[in-house]
């Protein structure tokens, strides 16, 4: 008898770990409706994405992406913008897409603010999403647009909205949204706003949901600031029921992520200076806490969130003063694994975004920011399984995996340049890349060097054959600033010096293009 109840009791232990999809009624059923995968925020698939770095095709989005692409239906996909449009258009848009990136339709915002935060998909392929806006009536806002792309409705109330990554919708259909020290509660159908409840140095933070879909989780206290940071819990209904007071000027504004038995993991940078991983029980109440140290020193970034796979590991990112790292603990907070991803900034090893994985426990994340920047794939050992280079594109966000296996990866410049190309990836496994050989092949345009870069720096391509080419020097608003080369050239290895010691100081792009393509990177000049 002693035998079977230890059995069984290691038999509960094990099932407790265990993680499954929760069913969200008020979203869509597809593979990827909101921007971290679904109402807890796990950021956990339910299909397996690529093991190699095979792009299947890369499409130009001008202005860029923040937050996104999500999936619904049919594996349609469903993207905003990074970056306003500053060419006196005065609009901004919303896109949708089939899964090899055609487009199906596009909808303009009326205004040239961007649509930065995701949109989420509702049960009935309602697409809801904030914009900016301009201001201007009719434009920005919390906006519901029908399936086919057509307006149902659009809530100006909500027009400085947008900081958040989703737009959370409760398991009864209602609207859940975080405004400056206020959080309303929306209906679906019209966008009327049922009620409101004053909370105190409440700042468009991200909301994710209990799994019976009565709680809310959410944080309060502005980063940078001197307001009280907390964690907070309130029911659906907008009744208080507790709060966990963090005593550190900064805290994660990452998003919180909940687990099959309602405990919540967020970061916490606790005085004088320790970071952890914490777990909160459902009730508020410490569950264990992981230290986030590499030999003596450790930190996380503010937007970032761990991720749960189904075996119930949580996998985060942290750094140190030179490098960055992906960390695995278990289910009881002691470490499984930790990877070293590279050099904090030569290799981009900066990760602002939430980590992602598999149904098989594979992990992706991507660069914010850096020299180069890159996408990781690791295993669930912790291995690095491969590395896509960003050419030089920051990514901000969580990637989408399809039920085909097909990973999304949105990626953008800054919000004020509007010629991003090549920023949206779909990777599979699944045969040759569908990308045009001829234009992969005309040339290849290297990181400068060195970068940053005071006042001088090289910039080297080479060519695979006799072509015409323009190679440009853009600064942040996309004004050009120096032309290095226009002309014909043979095939051959090239380098120009960029010399800007009549620019200040900040970010510039420059751009290759030769008779079939174009490409562009970032470089940093910094005195």
């Amino acid at each position: 008898m002693k035998y079977i109840f230890i059995s069984l009791l290691l038999t509960g232990l094990i099932y407790s770990q265990q993680q499954q999809h929760i069913p969200w009624p008020s979203h869509a059923d597809s593979p990827w409706p909101t921007t971290r995968g679904d109402a807890q925020a796990t950021g956990r698939s339910k299909f397996v994405g690529p093991r190699t770095p095979n792009v299947h095709w890369r499409k130009d989005m001008p202005l860029g992406i923040m937050n996104g692409p999500v999936i619904g239906y049919n594996n349609e996909l469903f993207v905003g913008t990074r970056a306003a449009n500053t060419s006196g258009a005065g609009v901004n848009y919303l896109y949708s897409m089939d899964k090899n990136g055609n487009s199906i339709w596009t909808y303009n915002t009326h205004g040239w603010r961007a649509n930065i935060a995701g949109p989420t998909i509702g049960n009935d392929s309602t697409i809801y999403f904030y914009s900016l806006g301009s201001g201007a009536a009719g434009s920005g806002g919390l906006y519901a647009l029908n399936p086919d792309g057509s307006l149902k409705w659009n809530n100006t109330k909500f027009i400085t909205i947008g900081s958040t990554r989703f737009v959370p919708i409760a398991k009864n259909f209602n609207l859940i949204i975080s405004g400056f020290d206020t959080l309303y509660i929306v209906e679906p159908q019209n966008g009327i706003v049922l009620d409101s409840v004053q909370v105190p140095n409440l700042a468009e933070d991200n909301i994710v949901f209990s799994n019976g879909g009565d709680t809310i989780y959410f944080f309060t206290g502005r980063l940078g600031t001197q307001d009280p940071k907390k964690l907070n819990a309130y029911s659906v209904n907008g009744e208080h029921l507790w709060s966990v007071d963090f005593y550190w000027s900064s805290h994660s504004k990452g998003v919180p992520v909940v687990d099959n038995s309602n405990r919540i993991y967020v970061f916490v940078t606790e005085d004088p200076g320790l970071s952890f991983l914490y777990r909160f029980n459902s009730e508020g109440s410490v569950n264990w806490k992981y230290e986030i140290r590499h030999g003596l020193s450790g930190n996380y970034s503010n937007y970032s969130s761990p991720t749960i796979d189904r075996k119930g590991n949580i996998i985060f990112y942290s750094y140190t003063s030179d490098s960055g790292y992906v960390a695995s603990v278990n289910y009881y907070g002691n470490l499984n694994w930790q990877t070293n991803i590279g050099h904090y900034w030569e290799d981009g090893a900066f990760v602002n975004g939430g980590l992602v994985c598999d149904a098989e426990g594979k992990i992706y994340c991507g660069s914010s920011s850096g020299a180069s920047t890159n996408f990781w794939c690791l295993d669930s050992n912790g291995t690095i399984l491969w590395k896509l280079s960003l050419e030089g594109y920051e990514y901000d966000t969580s990637p989408a995996i399809n039920s085909e296996g097909t990973l999304y990866i949105g990626t953008h410049l800054g919000s004020l340049y509007q010629y991003h190309e090549r920023n949206l990836i779909a990777i599979n496994d699944e045969g040759m890349s569908v990308e045009d050989e001829n234009q992969r092949m005309t040339f290849r345009l290297y990181q400068n060097y060195p970068n940053p870069f005071n006042p001088s720096t090289h910039i080297d391509f080479m060519l695979m054959e006799r072509t015409n080419v323009s190679l440009k020097v853009f600064n942040a608003l996309g004004q050009e600033v120096k032309t290095l080369v226009n002309e014909e050239m043979i095939q051959g290895y090239y380098s120009r010096i960029f010399d800007g010691k009549e620019l200040p100081s900040g970010v510039y792009f420059y751009e290759l293009v030769t008779d079939k393509t174009r490409i562009t990177k970032k470089m940093i000049l910094l005195r």
